[in-house]
């Protein structure tokens, strides 16, 4: 399944179009808070692009709020 375009994702595609590596995936799911994905079997699982695409809606801001600036490992306290 190499077409990004298809309506089902594997984990590495996913990973490739966002830009995120496969484990920092595995804790969004472990943590309950990544794009909703599909069980394939023990070791598999899969993403509708639906999914992954309303995940990121629901990311987007318009403005930093406090909470993501001081969360930034680039913010330094004080400056």
């Amino acid at each position: 399944m190499s077409n990004i375009d298809c309506d089902i994702l594997s984990e590495r595609q996913v990973s490739d179009w966002l830009g995120l590596s496969e484990p920092t995936l595995f804790r969004h799911r472990r943590d309950g808070t990544g794009p909703a994905f599909i069980r394939l079997s023990a070791r598999r699982v899969a993403y509708r692009r639906s999914a992954v695409e309303a995940w990121l809606s629901n990311r987007e801001r318009q403005i930093i709020a406090k909470s993501d600036h001081l969360t930034h490992p680039l913010a330094r306290p004080g400056i």
